[in-house]
């Protein structure tokens, strides 16, 4: 793949409020070729399909009721047939700019091996990592888990989680790298040499990072990395690639112009 900003992309959209038609995918190409986007990435929550529910037992078993009860609700609802079907539909139909397939797969270092078991025959164009869980800590599903957190410490948790998401090799991207921030949080102490150590993994695996808008979209966080981790994406050489995290096609491209000059 072409990356550092040499194509206008939008790589994180997801599909799953729609049918997996060609119908459907139509409506995110129309407002991509809106925002004079030239290549999309669609891809789907691993968790949405039930052959990677060995991934996720760690929601199963949450501490929270609020997140046992979601993850029930929402896993093992879509068809992964169904949508490679759709990307197959796809890599034979018409559409006017390039179209890539994924899924975005929670990481959790204990599942790594997982993880590469259940990933590594599929026909997709790429596969996202991303970390939702700090050490059991579901931090981005509602402020109010937030009280009584110990923030340091889910701090350090959640880029523990990143670095060894890095480290373990086996994801083309790395979603929103620094999502732990969304309900406006930060610790006490430094993470300048945290953010070192996370870009000389990624630049080492060769996994790009997400410049984002998905959180300023949802909670009015800043957009992408935080600069300080952005700079040291840039010093590493890490691969950066744009993406909105869409859910609906009116999402797509949401702030690219700006998420384009974050990457300069």
């Amino acid at each position: 793949m072409e990356r550092g900003g040499l194509v206008r992309e939008d790589m994180h959209i997801h599909l799953e409020r729609g049918a997996y038609t060609l119908e459907w995918v139509q409506t995110f190409v129309e407002q991509a070729l809106g925002a004079d986007i030239k290549r999309i990435g669609l891809l789907e929550h691993a968790y949405l399909f039930r052959e990677f529910l060995p991934v996720y037992t760690r929601y199963e078993k949450n501490d929270e009721a609020f997140i046992r009860d979601w993850f029930q609700r929402k896993s093992a609802t879509k068809s992964l047939a169904d949508f490679l079907a759709l990307q197959e539909k796809v890599r034979h139909a018409d559409f006017p700019l390039e179209i890539q397939f994924g899924l975005e797969m929670d990481f959790a270092p204990e599942h790594a091996e997982t993880i590469y078991r259940l990933t590594k025959d599929l026909p997709l164009d790429f596969l996202t990592g991303s970390v939702h869980d700090a050490n059991g800590f579901a931090f981005d599903h509602t402020a109010a888990l937030w009280e009584n957190k110990d923030v340091d410490q889910a701090f350090r948790d959640f880029f523990d989680t990143e670095i060894a998401l890095a480290e373990s090799g086996l994801f083309d991207i790395a979603a929103h790298p620094d999502c732990i921030k969304l309900f406006g949080h930060t610790p006490s102490f430094s993470l300048d040499s945290i953010y070192e150590t996370f870009a000389e993994a990624l630049q080492k695996s060769g996994t790009a990072a997400e410049v984002s808008s998905g959180i300023h979209r949802r909670t009015g966080a800043p957009l992408g990395p935080e600069k300080p981790l952005l700079d040291a994406f840039k010093r590493k050489g890490v691969s950066l690639v744009t993406a909105s995290d869409a859910h609906t096609p009116q999402d797509v491209g949401y702030c690219i112009d700006e998420l384009e000059v974050l990457c300069r």
